[in-house]
C-alpha cells in the first residue's frame, strides 16, 4: 500500500466539553468517558504494530507535575502494580517482578543521596509550593 501525506486528527474542545475529532469533512464528538475508550483501544492496537516504541524515550515536550500514584502489592507472587494517573491518558498500569522493584529501590536511594534529600529541610514543592500530596 502506497504511503501518501500523512492525515492527522484534528481535535476541537467545544463549550459543552465534549470533544470533536474531524478528520477530513467528517466529525464526531466525544465525552470524556468516550475519548478515554478511544484512547485506549488505541493504546490496544498501538501495542501490536509491527513497528514497536523505541527503547529509547524522545525528548521531553511535556511534562505531568507530581502525579497521582497508588502502589499495590501481591503477597504471593511478590510483583507491585504501580497506576500512575495522567491527565490525558487516564491511569497508566505498570506490573513491577519482585527483581524491578529492588532494582527501583536501589535507583531511588542513590538519587535521594545525590541530591541530599531530607525530609526535615523544608524541600521545593513545585511551583505553587503545594501543602498536601495526593499519594
Amino acid at each position: 500500500m502506497a504511503k501518501g501525506p500523512s492525515i492527522m486528527l484534528k481535535p476541537k474542545l467545544n463549550p459543552d466539553g465534549t470533544v470533536d475529532l474531524s478528520l477530513g469533512n467528517e466529525s464526531i464528538s466525544y465525552t470524556a468517558k468516550e475519548l478515554d475508550e478511544q484512547i485506549e483501544r488505541l493504546a490496544r492496537v498501538r501495542a501490536q504494530m509491527n513497528e514497536k516504541v523505541p527503547d529509547e524515550p524522545p525528548l521531553i515536550e511535556t511534562v505531568v507535575f507530581n502525579p497521582q500514584y497508588f502502589i499495590r502489592t501481591d503477597n504471593m507472587t511478590k510483583a507491585s502494580l504501580l497506576r500512575v494517573r495522567h491527565g490525558g491518558f487516564g491511569w497508566l498500569n505498570f506490573e513491577l517482578p519482585p527483581q524491578e522493584a529492588l532494582n527501583m529501590k536501589r535507583v531511588w536511594i542513590d538519587i535521594v543521596g545525590k541530591l541530599g534529600l531530607d525530609p526535615a529541610s523544608g524541600l521545593y514543592d513545585g511551583p505553587e509550593r503545594r501543602t498536601g500530596k495526593p499519594h
